[in-house]
């Protein structure tokens, strides 16, 4: 019981940072070189911006770290994530288990192959999950629901990446403490995500290998359910 209990915090914990990322796929591709001169906050969100707007789709290897206050071992999870234009997303889990998350629009669908269930989920009006997505639609419009400056404590190499800090400014709304970017001087790529919650656990996602514009099918997006699995309409 108390594994399965964990095994079902865990996964809620991961499906708040997956919905969190939705607007990825509406994120481009603009060289930089490492030896730049480093620019202002202003000019970085641009750039942010302007990378992301040349992509059509984008696939990467992803590792997933969750810092839980209440358990001793951080869970490490990897996969693969597949993204698309007009929000569509699509997580393949390789380990511990092989959970898939399927997202178009607000409707996740969470598929659990080891208890062959499956939950769609409706993200609209839930204003304190979506919230934290505006950022990777522009980050200049998530100055509206967030404070965006550079984050300076010690700690991190900042030799061949940016790290921004987005600040709720209202946490009853958004119910988060903060959000790091990092994000690589040589392209603009956004390489991590760090999400901290008011209870103090973190959750870390870190992107490799990427592949863009290969042109994704919709169909890639679409969950088939398999013989004997229900969908569940989750409320």
């Amino acid at each position: 019981m108390i594994r399965s209990f964990r095994t079902s915090l865990f996964r809620c914990v991961r499906l708040c940072l997956l919905a969190a990322l939705l607007f990825l796929a509406d994120l481009t591709v603009q060289a930089y070189a490492n030896g730049a001169p480093a620019l202002d906050l202003s000019t970085v969100i641009q750039k942010v911006e302007e990378h992301y707007k040349s992509l059509t789709d984008l696939q990467a290897h992803f590792i997933q770290l969750a810092r839980i206050l209440s358990y001793p071992q951080d869970q490490r999870s990897e996969g693969t994530v597949y993204l698309k234009r007009d929000r569509m997303m699509r997580w393949d889990y390789e380990t511990p288990s092989k959970d898939q998350y399927f997202i178009r629009g607000d409707t996740v669908i969470y598929y659990a192959p080891d208890v062959k269930q499956a939950r769609r989920i409706n993200l609209s009006g839930r204003e304190g999950i979506r919230s934290p997505l505006v950022f990777f639609e522009g980050l200049k419009s998530a100055e509206a629901d967030y404070t965006i400056a550079f984050n300076n404590e010690p700690g991190f190499d900042r030799s061949s990446r940016y790290i921004l800090e987005l600040k709720p400014r209202d946490q009853k709304k958004i119910p988060l403490r903060r959000i790091l970017l990092f994000i690589s001087k040589a392209d603009f790529q956004v390489e991590r995500v760090d999400q901290y919650d008011l209870y103090k656990n973190v959750t870390e996602l870190y992107f490799r290998n990427n592949r863009t514009n290969q042109g994704l099918p919709d169909s890639l997006f679409v969950f088939q359910p398999p013989e004997g699995v229900e969908v569940i309409n989750q409320p």
